[in-house]
């Protein structure tokens, strides 16, 4: 069920992405981002009204809380800013640094022991995005750097959600940084303001809307499986960026891209590989364990 709502928040999210990119000519990053937290409330509401009880939004650690919510902001700003200044495909292919970002987050933030074979891959992984960057076109690297920040950020809200779900419900986690991320939004779309047309008002609600349900799936899933499981799902996204990108802003991918993106998807497959190495082996210790009892 965890890799299920994994797979249809990265269709969900794709798809707000493409959007985000194609207002991005006539709305500040600001506003988008304002419209897409604002209308991601009504899927939070529906949940906080299932529960019958408010005090499900209530943090019991507030401030890994408002740790998460500044990580993911950084991930949400710096993705909407740079969507509409370069092609989709790019971004995505560097996004997908994520995982190995989550290889290196886990040893401090979760206390979990990565050996040297996932460090190798970690490597191989950190060298295609480096090709992915185009060290040799200076003029691209500013909005690349940008989406290799906004992915660090992502990386490190994945794996404080995993932290902060073991506390809170998923209700208090999406309301906080829906409520933050409105506050944040707010204040630098007032002054570039652009009242949409009323065709536009329907598009920037669905757009809301995508990015809200999306939120609610991906945060169920990060609770019912471990973040090393779900990563290399990220990569299905690539499909959907390809065919958004060409089919609707006539792009393509820089052959920086083809080169380093390989390396990336690989690199992160065999950090799944290990990790169900892992869980097998420490499923059998236990076994074992409970037989000599």
């Amino acid at each position: 069920m965890g890799i299920y709502c994994k797979l249809g928040s990265t269709v969900l999210f794709c798809t707000m992405d493409a959007m985000v990119k194609g207002f991005g000519g006539t709305y500040s990053f600001f506003q988008l981002m304002l419209f897409r937290s604002v209308v991601a409330l009504v899927p939070i509401a529906f949940i906080v009204w299932r529960s019958g009880n408010i005090r499900i939004v209530r943090s019991s650690r507030p401030w890994l809380q408002f740790a998460r919510v500044c990580a993911g902001l950084g991930s949400t700003v710096g993705f909407f800013y740079v969507f509409p200044r370069m092609p989709l495909v790019d971004a995505y292919a560097i996004s997908y640094a994520a995982p190995l970002f989550m290889v290196a987050l886990s040893v401090p933030l979760l206390g979990e022991q990565v050996g040297w074979r996932r460090w190798t891959a970690v490597g191989v992984g950190f060298a295609g995005v480096i090709l992915m960057l185009d060290p040799w076109a200076i003029g691209l690297q500013a909005n690349s750097l940008i989406v290799l920040g906004a992915t660090f950020c992502y990386a490190l809200s994945t794996i404080l959600v995993r932290r902060v779900s073991r506390h809170d419900a998923d209700a208090a986690t999406l309301f906080w940084f829906s409520i933050a991320a409105i506050a944040f939004a707010l204040t630098g779309a007032i002054p570039q303001w652009v009242w949409p047309t009323p065709m536009d008002w329907v598009w920037l609600t669905l757009l809301g809307l995508l990015g809200g349900i999306g939120q609610v799936l991906v945060t169920r899933a990060w609770r019912l499986a471990p973040a090393s499981i779900l990563a290399p799902f990220d990569y299905t996204g690539i499909v959907l960026a390809v065919a958004y990108g060409y089919f609707w802003f006539h792009e393509q991918a820089s052959w920086t891209i083809w080169l380093g993106l390989p390396l990336v998807i690989a690199s992160g497959l065999y950090i799944l590989h290990r990790e169900r190495i892992r869980s097998r082996e420490r499923a059998l210790t236990k076994q074992a364990a409970i037989h000599i009892l």
